[in-house]
C-alpha cells in the first residue's frame, strides 16, 4: 500500500541516495588514503549549503509541473478550463471526460501527485537530514515552496494530508481551515528566516541559492519574501467570507511587512521550463488545447488591446479572422469541429507564470473594499494600477484610454460552428471604476479585471470563480457528472482519487465525513466558498 510520504520521483530519490551516502560514511579521511575518490567528499557537500540546495530546483519547478504531459493532466485538462481561460477541441474518450463533468481518475490523480511527490516528499527529506536548522534561509524557500504547492492541492480536493505530513504512514487529513492556517505560519517561519538573513547580509544568497535558483527571481531572497506575502495576501483574501478576522489580521500583516509585495518594481513569479513551455507544446505540437470562449467574449467586447496579445484570429473559414474561443462543456464528435479556432499565443521558451505582480494590486483594492489597511492608496488607484501594471506585462502599452472607458461591456457568444452553443453577454459589467457602484459591483469590476490580467494561470482562477461567482462564466451545455452537478452548475472541487484511497481509505473517509458531511461530490463547497 503506497502511504502518503513514500512516493518519491526517480530523478529526486537519486539525488537524496547520493546525499544520504556522503551523510552516513564515517570513515576518516586520513589524509585521502582511506577516501573513496569517486565520492564527493560531506565536507564538500556541505560549502555553501550544495547539500540542501541541490533539492530545491525541483520544489520550485514542481509548483505547477513543466513536464508537457503532467502539466496537461495536472492543470490544463480541469483549472484552465475550469477557469474560463481555454478549452480543448479534442473529445477525449468519446467527451466523457473532466471537461464535461465525468472526472477521469487517472487525471485528477496528477493534481495531487505533483506536490505529493515532488515538493512535500523533498520538504520531509529537509527536516529528515535537519537541514531546516542547519540552513534556515535556504530552508525559507524550500517552505514557500511547500506551502504554495499544497494551497493549489487543497483549493483543488478540500482537506489534505499537511501539518502531519511525514509523522506517520497514515497520515490525518487537516480541514481546509486548519491547512490555510498551518499555510499562514509555513509562510511567516520562511519569512522570519529569510529576512534574518537579508537583513544583515543582503548578498547571502547570492552565494547560497543564485545557483539553483529556477525562478525568474535571480536568487534574490528579497523577492522571494515579497512572493511570500503576496501569498499571504492572496490566501487571507481567499477566507475573507468565512474567517474575517483572521483574513484581515493575515493580509494586513502581509502589506505591512517591510519587504512589501510583488509590484510593478519586481519580477513576476514564473519559471523557465527545462524544455518547451507546456502551454507551447499542447498547443502547438498536440492540437489538445484553444481559446476558450469567456476570453473572447469578455476581452473582445471590451477591445481590450491584450486579447491580441493573448490569442490569435482563428484559422477557421467560419471565424471570419476573428480571435473566438471554444465554449466549455459542449458537444464535440471530433477534433477537427473546432480545432482550427484560436490559438493562445505562446512560444517556446515562454515562462511559466505562478503568480504575476499585477496580481499584488487587485488583491489590496479588494482588502481595502473589505476596510482593512493595504497601504498608502484607493481601491480605485489600486485597481488602476492592477491594469496598468497587466498592460505592461502583456506589452500591451498604456492602459489610459482602457481605464477610462465607462461603456464597453462583455460581448454575446457566437459559435460559428454550432449556434447552439450561442450565448448572450456574461455581464454588463464596464471598466471605468465608479466609487458611486455597490460594494458587490465595485468587487466584480475587480475580479474581472484580475481575471484578465491572471490568464492563463487556471488554478486561480478556477479558485476566485469559486469564492465570488465572478467573472461570470457560461455553464457546460453537455453535463456529464450523473446528476451530481446540477443542470446549469459548476464543479465545486475534485474528489479523491487513488492516489488517494490507495493510500489511505480510513483517512479519506474521515476527511470527507467531517468536511462534507460524508458525500464525496464535486458539487460539495469548500470552507471557504460561502457563495
Amino acid at each position: 500500500m503506497k502511504k502518503f510520504r513514500n512516493k518519491t520521483s526517480g530523478k529526486l530519490a537519486m539525488a537524496l541516495m547520493m546525499v544520504l551516502t556522503f551523510a552516513s560514511s564515517c570513515r576518516k579521511d586520513m589524509a585521502g588514503l582511506n577516501q573513496d575518490q569517486k565520492l564527493i567528499p560531506r565536507a564538500s557537500l556541505a560549502i555553501d549549503g550544495n547539500e540542501a540546495s541541490v533539492l530545491l530546483p525541483g520544489m520550485i519547478t514542481n509548483i505547477i509541473s513543466p513536464t508537457d504531459y503532467l502539466y496537461q493532466l495536472q492543470q490544463n485538462l480541469g483549472q484552465d478550463i475550469y477557469g474560463g481561460y481555454l478549452m480543448t477541441p479534442t473529445p477525449f474518450i468519446g467527451n466523457v471526460n473532466n471537461v464535461t463533468y465525468s472526472l477521469v481518475d487517472g487525471w485528477v490523480n496528477t493534481i495531487w501527485d505533483i506536490p505529493q511527490g515532488n515538493v512535500l516528499n523533498t520538504w520531509l527529506q529537509w527536516k529528515l537530514l535537519k537541514y531546516d536548522t542547519k540552513y534556515p534561509d535556504l530552508y525559507g524557500i524550500a517552505l514557500i515552496c511547500k506551502a504554495w504547492a499544497a494551497s493549489r492541492a487543497a483549493d483543488a480536493f478540500g482537506p489534505i494530508p499537511y501539518s502531519k505530513f511525514g509523522e506517520s504512514t497514515d497520515v490525518p487529513f487537516d480541514s481546509v481551515k486548519d491547512a490555510y492556517y498551518a499555510f499562514f505560519n509555513d509562510l511567516d517561519l520562511a519569512i522570519a528566516a529569510l529576512s534574518k538573513v537579508e537583513d544583515v547580509t543582503p548578498d547571502a544568497d547570492q552565494i547560497r541559492f543564485k545557483k539553483v535558483d529556477k525562478s525568474g527571481f535571480g536568487g534574490d531572497y528579497a523577492n522571494w519574501i515579497k512572493a511570500a506575502n503576496t501569498l499571504k495576501l492572496r490566501l487571507a483574501i481567499r477566507i475573507s467570507l468565512i474567517d474575517a478576522a483572521k483574513a484581515k489580521t493575515e493580509a494586513e500583516s502581509a502589506v505591512s511587512n517591510k519587504y512589501g509585495l510583488l509590484d510593478a518594481t519586481t519580477p513576476q513569479f514564473s519559471v523557465v521550463p527545462p524544455d518547451a513551455n507546456p502551454l507551447y507544446t499542447i498547443t502547438n505540437a498536440w492540437g489538445d488545447i484553444r481559446l476558450g470562449a469567456p476570453i473572447s467574449s469578455i476581452l473582445g467586447g471590451y477591445n481590450d488591446p491584450r486579447l491580441p496579445k493573448y490569442a490569435a484570429p482563428a484559422a477557421d473559414p467560419a471565424a471570419g479572422g476573428k480571435i473566438i474561443g471554444i465554449r466549455q462543456g459542449i458537444a464535440i464528435a471530433d477534433k477537427g469541429t473546432y480545432e482550427d479556432f484560436s490559438l493562445m499565443i505562446n512560444q517556446v521558451t515562454t515562462p511559466i507564470v505562478i503568480m504575476n505582480k499585477s496580481e499584488s494590486y487587485f488583491l489590496r483594492a479588494e482588502g481595502l473594499l473589505r476596510g482593512w489597511n493595504m497601504g498608502a492608496g484607493t481601491v480605485q488607484s489600486f485597481y488602476e494600477k492592477g491594469i496598468q501594471t497587466s498592460f505592461d506585462e502583456t506589452s500591451a502599452g498604456s492602459a489610459s484610454a482602457y481605464i477610462a472607458d465607462a461603456t464597453s461591456t462583455p460581448a454575446a457568444y457566437v459559435d460559428p460552428k454550432n449556434a447552439a452553443n450561442n450565448a448572450p453577454p456574461l455581464s454588463s459589467i464596464t471598466i471605468k471604476w465608479n466609487d458611486a457602484d455597490s460594494p458587490d459591483k465595485k468587487l466584480e469590476r475587480i475580479i474581472t479585471q484580475k481575471w484578465i490580467a491572471g490568464f492563463p494561470e487556471g488554478c486561480e482562477a478556477w479558485a476566485e470563480f469559486r469564492r465570488t461567482g465572478y467573472p461570470k462564466l457560461y455553464p457546460v451545455k453537455v453535463n456529464n457528472s450523473g446528476g451530481l452537478i446540477p443542470a446549469g452548475g459548476f464543479i465545486r472541487r475534485f474528489t479523491y482519487t487513488t492516489s488517494f484511497t490507495n493510500a489511505s481509505k480510513a483517512q479519506v473517509d474521515a476527511a470527507v465525513a467531517k468536511e462534507f458531511g460524508g458525500v464525496d461530490s464535486p458539487y460539495k463547497a469548500l470552507w471557504w466558498q460561502v457563495n
